[in-house]
């Protein structure tokens, strides 16, 4: 399972980024944009066909995945906590209506609390990209049965390491985002990716 994380705040040529990006084979797009309204992420899904809606999850405003018939919603941790009791019962809305319902975390052993989602994000696995400050852990978890995806510093060169600490996948934010070209840095992440776990 390869991800690409969008950038936080909406950036110059974006739409024209992504569709290219799954266009060249991106099965599952994050779309992460915690500073932007209810309207403005609305306005900004509208402008992408079907074709590439049904291969979004959403972080936040997830009632609009329902609405634009996207491919899921991803709870933060932060979303996780505050839900509490509920919490059972709105990943079950969720995927009972065929939506995928993944998470995140940063420490291994709460991976335990999560068996009941799709698959879940424990970073940063190596030192991140896109965060300064932000110190590799180098998680094995060839242990685990559950779908783990590495997040954290991964680049092209990272895609084998992650294989054999035991991972599903990877996904990637900085090392398309921050590089001149992300489509170009997309393409070849993927090859690596495609050349290691296919």
């Amino acid at each position: 399972m390869l991800i690409v994380i969008s950038a936080e705040k909406c950036i110059e040529n974006e739409e024209f980024q992504l569709k290219s990006i799954l266009d060249a084979g991106l099965e599952i797009l994050h779309i992460r944009k915690p500073k932007v309204s209810f309207e403005v992420l609305k306005r900004w899904l509208a402008k992408f066909e079907a074709e590439y809606r049904c291969k979004m999850v959403l972080h936040q405003h997830h009632e609009l995945a329902r609405e634009f018939g996207l491919k899921g919603i991803h709870l933060p941790e932060y979303f996780r906590t505050n839900l509490k009791e509920n919490l059972d019962d709105y990943i079950t809305s969720f995927q009972q209506e065929k939506f995928t319902v993944s998470t995140s975390v940063h420490q291994k052993e709460l991976l335990s609390e999560t068996l009941n989602f799709d698959y879940c994000f424990l970073s940063p696995v190596f030192n991140s990209i896109s965060k300064t400050g932000y110190s590799g852990k180098k998680f094995q978890v060839n242990d685990l049965q559950q779908q783990v995806i590495a997040l954290g510093g991964i680049d092209s060169a990272k895609i084998s390491a992650i294989r054999k600490m035991g991972f599903s996948g990877a996904a990637v934010l900085g090392a398309v985002w921050q590089q001149e070209n992300p489509i170009k840095s997309f393409i070849k992440i993927q090859q690596h990716y495609e050349s290691v776990f296919k």
